[in-house]
């Protein structure tokens, strides 16, 4: 056999054999040994390798002794043995693989198999800081023929994006995980990767006072390799300090600013300092502005500029009216006038506002009459009548008027009455008018004259009774004569029949019962009468006495028995 080969190896026997008979020999067996051929590799499972699935790379191959089997991707080698299992697939194991087959005689390298995963793959920037705005995408080593609907996971919790990026704007260091996105209609899944976010943070006390020493601290999430520059901002523009602190010595209200630092690069996102502080700037205002007039809505507003928010208090004089940033008086009336402060308080003080003078104007109101002097008047003295009001502004017109009259009498303040009779007046100001209640003027006549009133009605009821009594004697004189009876009669006596009686002109030496009128006032007035003689009987069966006296002031009257 010459050039021996593998398929001459095998069992050989040599048979022997004469005229005389024949015989086998034992077997020898031939083991050609020769170098690996047909080396040869498949794949299971078959078709489409999808990432996330388990391949089985196997080698076939004859050689004699048996070979040794190792895996080349590329140019390195990634494992050894007949077959090649990986699990869980990725993009990064496509490639062309083969297999290298060897034994003592030589080696052989397989075809190449190229490896074709389809995968999904989401694609991170490499550096991603705090503050910026970052997409993630979800890529595919293959054309999908539809639109399909994305699925991106956070953490392995699901999140609302369906499409092929995820957008976090801005990024903050909540974002930084694990993400991964599926296409489920393809029952494709992409490997997670990790989101790492470097940041800058601005520390800042939690509770700051207007008037503290505060301190701003930059910190980072990552070590820094030397003593680097440190940059500080203030509402955007650049401070003076350079290191990775801020100082503000006797922090203030104007200090309450947005704050950033940066290094290397990197900038923190803004934090803005809080500064409190008691009431500042506490004022009122009024709507709506101009006149007040009585009856409509006024509402007070308070403002103040402090930190945390205060609370509102009115007051009125020295008394609270209520509470809150605005204070409303529906139907708003006179009495509501005053000054009123508004007093703004919070846990770090409290200050009161500026007066406002709230001038609420309204018609007359109250009116009423008085009477000067008081009381009844004689006649041709004055009397004085004055009007009084409650108006706002003051009354511009006072109008005097007499009871049944329709035209005025007088205007002003105060009215002279010329004469008797019930008055009142009307006050008028730009608002309206009021009319007071009447007034009763009470005249009466002089003393003098009611006295000299009163005697002639006297001495009228006096002639009335001398005429009754005259009347009387005269009829009994004559039924004396008819009976011829007499009457004895004071041979001394004056005759006691007069037409008329003149008491003044008789004598103290007749006796009479007297009738004295006496008048008491500015004007004295005194006169007796004296109508019937003492010597007389009078039978009178009804005797009637009135006395008069009309006077100013009031005179008393009295009888007197002489």
């Amino acid at each position: 056999m010459k050039e021996i080969s593998s398929v001459d190896s095998g069992e050989y026997k040599c048979r022997s054999s004469n005229e005389h008979g024949e015989k086998l020999s034992e077997a020898l067996t031939l083991n050609v040994l020769y170098p690996p051929k047909s080396v040869s590799v498949s794949i299971s499972p078959s078709g489409v390798i999808l990432e996330g699935s388990s391949v089985t790379l196997t080698c076939s191959s004859d050689g004699n002794p048996p070979v040794e089997y190792n895996w080349i991707k590329g140019t390195s080698s990634v494992g050894k043995g007949k077959t090649y299992t990986k699990k869980k697939i990725s993009s990064v194991d496509s490639g062309e693989y083969k297999c290298r087959s060897s034994n003592e005689h030589g080696e052989k390298l397989s075809e190449a198999l190229t490896l074709n995963v389809l995968y999904l793959q989401v694609e991170v920037p490499e550096r991603v800081i705090e503050g910026d705005e970052v997409t993630l995408t979800c890529k595919t080593s293959f054309s999908l023929s539809d639109r399909p609907t994305f699925t991106w996971y956070r953490n392995g919790h699901p999140l609302s994006s369906n499409t092929d990026q995820l957008h976090l704007q801005p990024v903050s260091r909540e974002d930084a995980g694990s993400y991964d996105c599926a296409v489920w209609s393809k029952n494709l899944y992409s490997p997670e990767v990790t989101l790492n976010v470097r940041y800058l943070q601005v520390e800042v006390p939690e509770r700051v006072i207007e008037g503290d020493e505060v301190t701003l601290t930059c910190k980072t999430s990552f070590s820094l390799s030397d003593r680097p520059t440190f940059t500080w901002y203030r509402n955007g523009h650049p401070l003076s300090s350079s290191t990775d602190q801020l100082h503000l010595q006797l922090v203030s209200r104007e200090d309450a600013d947005r704050y950033r630092c940066a290094v290397l690069g990197l900038r923190s996102p803004e934090v803005t300092l809080n500064v409190r502080y008691g009431p500042k700037s506490v004022s009122v205002s009024i709507s709506p502005s101009g006149e007040i007039v009585e009856g409509r809505s006024v509402t007070l507003t308070c403002s103040s500029d402090a930190n945390p928010p205060v609370e509102y208090n009115w007051i009125k004089g020295t008394s609270s009216v209520g509470k809150g940033e605005t204070y409303t008086m529906m139907e708003i009336s006179s009495v509501d006038s005053g000054e009123y402060k508004c007093r703004s308080s919070n846990e770090h003080g409290e200050k009161l506002s500026e007066a406002l003078t709230l001038n609420v104007l309204y018609p007359p109101k109250s009116v009423s009459v008085s009477i000067s002097p008081s009381g009844e008047t004689a006649e041709g003295s004055s009397v004085n009548l004055t009007c009084s009001s409650d108006a706002n502004p003051p009354v511009q017109n006072y109008t005097w008027f007499k009871e049944g009259g329709s035209s005025p009498v007088g205007s002003g303040h105060s009215y002279r009455a010329p004469q008797r009779g019930s008055y009142y007046c009307e006050a008028q100001n730009e608002h309206g008018s009021q009319k007071s209640a009447a007034v009763t003027v009470k005249g009466v006549w002089n003393s003098a004259l009611y006295a000299v009133i009163g005697v002639t009605a006297g001495c009228g009821c006096l002639s009335i009774i001398i005429a009754v009594f005259c009347v009387r004697r005269k009829r009994r004189g004559s039924s004396a004569d008819d009976k011829n009876q007499t009457q004895n009669v004071d041979p001394n006596a004056k005759d006691d029949t007069n037409t008329a009686l003149d008491p003044v002109s008789r004598t103290s030496d007749d006796v009479y019962n007297t009738l004295a009128v006496s008048v008491s006032s500015e004007t004295q007035f005194s006169q007796t009468f004296r109508f019937i003689k003492n010597s007389y009987k009078v039978h009178i069966y009804s005797f009637l006495l009135l006395c008069f006296i009309l006077s100013f002031p009031h005179t008393d009257c009295s009888f007197q028995s002489f």
